[in-house]
């Protein structure tokens, strides 16, 4: 009776450890990624790790929850979300929160890259923002290449950000592209 019981404990301890784990990121029917918790599908290449890094903004401390695959060092695919505190959200209007998200991811960039494009887009039935940013010259005299490609949406107080970082691959447009909302 024991060792029944001990061998049933045994089992749904692994089984709700496995749960969780599909929570993060599983793959589709489709061959595409998915996560429950952060309620999206996208096209990975290959399967991505997910981290979550607690952050904090003034008093409202939240975490940014990344799902980041890479083919090598070049060529990186990352979606992050994270939910801004309800009040923060419904204070600022989208576009404004795209022209900050555009800026403050130029900003951390700035030394190696700089914005080169951006426009608005709907994806997917998301409205959004498209921006470009390419390597500055400095970067390119040391024989350093590549682009960077993002995509900011909002849906009620989460942002996601969805970018590619490296060298051109056959993957970036499937990737970029296929990035939805699980109904």
């Amino acid at each position: 009776m024991r060792k029944n019981l001990l061998l049933i404990l045994t089992v749904l301890t692994f089984l709700s450890c496995g749960n969780k784990t599909n929570e993060s990121i599983y793959k589709t029917k489709s061959g595409e990624y998915a996560s429950k918790s952060g309620k999206f599908i996208a096209d990975f290449p290959v399967k991505p790790n997910y981290t979550a890094i607690d952050n904090q903004m003034g008093l409202d401390k939240f975490q940014i929850h990344l799902f980041r695959s890479a083919l090598n060092p070049q060529k990186i695919f990352t979606v992050e979300y994270y939910d801004y505190p309800e009040y923060m959200s419904n204070s600022i209007t989208d576009e404004q929160l795209y022209t900050q998200g555009v800026t403050n991811f130029s900003n951390k960039m700035a030394e190696a890259f700089e914005l080169e494009f951006q426009e608005s887009i709907e994806q997917h039935g998301l409205k959004g923002q498209y921006f470009v940013l390419n390597p500055k010259r400095n970067v390119l005299e040391k024989g350093i290449k590549g682009h960077i490609q993002g995509k900011l949406f909002r849906k009620g107080n989460r942002i996601y950000t969805i970018t590619y970082i490296g060298l051109d691959d056959n993957n970036v447009d499937a990737f970029m592209k296929s990035f939805r909302l699980i109904k």
